[in-house]
């Protein structure tokens, strides 16, 4: 068991639209992406880990970019296996099976990891 365990730094996004974005563009030159997603209490979280390589001394930092899905859309999402996204109009949708286009996989986690805090 590690006693002091890292977190990452969290960046909340916009919207349900930029984590697919982001999503799809990890896949492209590297091969297939995928969505963690958890649930704490009536909400999802979805979100792609990653490292920060952008800006100066902060290279290399581990981040969780997320999203908080409430309402109707946490619902639909607790039933949902993929994001298919169609990159050429810039919209998705939730499927329960891959389909033609990019299918994002939604990795469901039992429970929030140790390394992501508490998230707003």
């Amino acid at each position: 068991m590690v006693e002091s365990l890292e977190k990452v730094v969290p960046v909340k996004l916009g919207s349900l639209a930029d984590l697919v974005r982001l999503a799809a563009a990890i896949s492209m030159p590297q091969g297939a992406s995928y969505i963690l997603r958890f649930e704490t209490g009536d909400k999802v979280v979805l979100g792609i880990l990653g490292v920060f390589r952008d800006y100066y001394k902060y290279y290399g930092i581990p981040v969780f970019y997320y999203y908080i899905a409430e309402g109707k859309e946490a619902e639909d999402l607790k039933n949902t296996n993929y994001i298919v996204a169609s990159l050429s109009e810039d919209r998705f949708e939730f499927s329960k099976h891959p389909k033609p286009g990019l299918s994002i996989p939604l990795i469901r986690l039992a429970a929030k990891p140790d390394f992501i805090p508490d998230l707003q």
